[in-house]
């Protein structure tokens, strides 16, 4: 059994990757057969080609981007955070927006599922 600090090594590792600003980057962080429900309501993707696709999507709206924790629980390869987003646009504005994320990792600290809870639309100037 995965040790509680390891998982919270993975949220950190997952944290860390969307403030990279690449989304192959991000992307690593999954495993292969993935399954990402993020935001909840749109269309669920799996695999890497549709994570890293959704990742690029993403960050092509942004000259720097990313996801900042700001309380995280464990529970063995499970994981759930409220973070903070904070952006640059392409033109030039300053965005924040909130969410919750729940994790389930594999062994080897990659994503087996994540399901995000945020609202693109709620996205604000900071």
């Amino acid at each position: 059994m995965t040790k509680v600090n390891n998982t919270a090594t993975f949220v950190e590792r997952y944290f860390q990757a969307t403030q990279s600003n690449d989304a192959a980057t991000w992307a690593a962080c999954f495993a292969t057969d993935a399954t990402v429900d993020d935001p909840v309501g749109s269309p669920p993707i799996k695999g890497n080609d549709a994570i890293l696709e959704r990742g690029q999507e993403f960050m092509a709206n942004f000259q720097t981007v990313g996801l900042y924790p700001e309380y995280v629980s464990v529970d063995n390869l499970r994981a759930g955070a409220k973070w903070t987003g904070r952006g640059i646009s392409k033109n030039n504005r300053s965005l924040k927006f909130e969410g919750i994320n729940f994790f389930e990792f594999d062994e080897t600290g990659k994503i087996i599922n994540l399901v995000g809870f945020w609202n693109p639309e709620d996205m604000i100037e900071a």
